[in-house]
């Protein structure tokens, strides 16, 4: 093996580990949103079963990146809220949507901070 054969190897080594660190990075945020609309549950739609709220926690982590300011992280979660559940069947506690805004925009931000993306 030579020198740049080698060099080679330890950058992809490098990108790995980076990689898999912010994948772990990911899977901490998703478990902390998951945990945050477990325990606030602004719809009220929601037992205690993580499982459940597995496609609605995907789908707003998926749009946080489009968000700027916590309006529009409230407005991401009443969106896919209402898109799972549907318009009718909601009856959103405001008090919770603050709250559980609050910690979302808290858990992206440390996120954001941690990646630096």
């Amino acid at each position: 093996m030579n020198a740049q054969s080698s060099s080679r190897n330890r950058r992809s080594d490098h990108r790995d580990t980076e990689r898999r660190a912010r994948q772990a990075q990911y899977r901490r945020l998703y478990v902390e949103l998951e945990q945050i609309l477990i325990r606030l549950d602004p719809p009220g739609v929601h037992s205690s079963e993580q499982a459940e709220l597995a496609p609605e926690v995907a789908s707003i982590l998926a749009r946080l990146r489009e968000a700027r300011v916590a309006d529009d992280v409230e407005r991401i979660v009443l969106e896919e809220f209402h898109r799972w559940y549907g318009r009718r069947r909601l009856t959103i506690n405001h008090d919770r949507l603050a709250d559980a805004t609050i910690a979302i925009c808290t858990a992206w931000n440390r996120f954001l901070a941690a990646t630096q993306f």
